[in-house]
């Protein structure tokens, strides 16, 4: 009897650690803790210089000290130092020093004092020029030509694109990551079956559920081809700020668009306005953005170099390397940026769908929708993207953050 007892209290135990690893260490799909980091600028600079002398910097080095959501900053004049906020997690893919570093470099005109963080994947002026040939083509065919246009259309597309990279070296891991999201995001235009979200539903489905529509309302037909650019933008970036410290409360990426024309010489110039359908498409993939990003890790990715951009916008605005009297001259101007290849061209991609409507003689639209892509990181700032924090939160957060640092030497700790 007493060794039963035994074997109980014995279960009771191994169920109640059980229990705890459950908390602890949620298994996938759950919610995990969050902790808040604070990482000196200071000492991470001392130590990258250090390590970097043997090309051998550790994981916290590298990926920026663990913080996977960047949050603002705090200037600690007694240590001479700006200190990073940000958050930790177990989920989230990891921030890198080069990107920060970039960033950084490309507030303080190292690159280009005039260009923001860019890229854009366009066709070739070649293949725009047969496009405007086609394009002179469909705008009156019989059903017997629309195939060997279509098939013309398929050709034309899938030639290479150039990829441009604004802002910033074209071999760099920052660059790679606004190119594939750029290029990912122009598949979903096409398809959006490769995001799987309910709701969610591509250009070229909406353009021909919209010419059902019409020609059941008895509207005219549209069979112009409609050729819109799509690209990345910063939404309005909002700041919260007290005594030395500064909070991002607010930076969200939109996506834009507008309808190009394509002139005879085969020359694309803006419209000034959207097209109805592509605006729609861009407002959706705005508002399912978080959705996508949990689909797709890669805009996870793009909205941290966002934050990075307008974490380093705050750091010159508020002129806090001054104002904490930290020379960042390594990070600046020494600190090598690793070289990530970043491929020149892509495919285009083709995309030529076709429904029938009508009655008897089955009627038949094709359409053809070619789109060009980019990003733009143009995150311009003024005295209005900032707000007094009237409750004394941050600046209590600052105190906190301030205080508990371990040491002046402490490379990072949490809060």
């Amino acid at each position: 009897m007493a060794t039963n007892n035994r074997l109980l209290k014995i279960h009771r135990v191994g169920l109640i650690i059980t229990l705890l690893l459950i908390v602890f260490y949620p298994q996938k799909g759950e919610t995990r803790l969050t902790e808040g980091r604070a990482v000196s600028l200071k000492v991470l600079q001392q130590k990258v210089k250090s390590c970097m002398v043997h090309q051998d910097c550790p994981e916290s080095i590298v990926e920026l000290c663990g913080l996977k959501r960047i949050d603002g900053f705090a200037v600690d004049k007694k240590n001479g130092d700006i200190i990073l906020i940000g958050k930790v997690d177990f989920t989230s893919p990891p921030l890198y020093l080069e990107d920060f570093a970039i960033s950084l470099r490309n507030a303080r005109g190292k690159y280009n004092p005039y260009l923001p963080p860019g890229c854009s994947i366009d066709p070739t002026p070649e293949t725009l020029k047969e496009i405007q040939e086609i394009r002179k083509k469909v705008t009156n065919y019989s059903t017997a030509e629309a195939e060997k246009f279509l098939e013309q259309w398929r050709t034309i597309c899938v030639q290479p694109e150039q990829v441009r990279v604004m802002g910033i070296p074209f071999d760099t891991r920052f660059a790679k990551i606004m190119v594939k999201a750029d290029h990912y995001m122009k598949r979903a235009v096409d398809d959006s079956a490769l995001l799987g979200i309910e709701g969610f539903e591509d250009l070229s489905d909406m353009t021909l559920n919209r010419a059902k529509r019409d020609y059941v309302q008895g509207k005219p037909v549209s069979l112009s081809p409609s050729l819109n650019r799509f690209w990345f933008f910063p939404d309005k970036v909002l700041y919260v700020k007290n005594k030395g410290i500064i909070v991002i409360r607010q930076c969200q990426i939109r996506l834009l668009t507008e309808e190009e024309f394509l002139a005879k010489t085969g020359e694309v110039t803006g419209t000034g306005h959207p097209d109805p359908l592509a605006k729609k498409f861009a407002e959706n993939f705005t508002v399912k953005y978080k959705q996508i990003a949990e689909k797709k890790p890669i805009y996870v990715e793009l909205e941290a170099l966002f934050r990075f951009i307008a974490l380093v916008r705050a750091i010159n605005y508020e002129n806090a390397i001054s104002k904490a009297g930290i020379n960042l001259h390594y990070l600046l101007d020494k600190y090598p940026i690793t070289e990530t290849y970043v491929d020149r061209t892509f495919l285009g991609i083709s995309c030529a769908k076709s429904c029938e409507i009508g009655r008897g003689s089955h009627n038949i639209v094709r359409l053809w929708l070619p789109s060009c892509g980019g990003v733009s990181m143009d995150i311009k700032i003024t005295k209005d993207n900032f707000a007094e924090d009237k409750t004394g939160e941050i600046l209590e957060l600052k105190k906190t953050i301030i205080k508990g640092r371990p040491s002046p030497n402490a490379l990072y700790w949490n809060f």
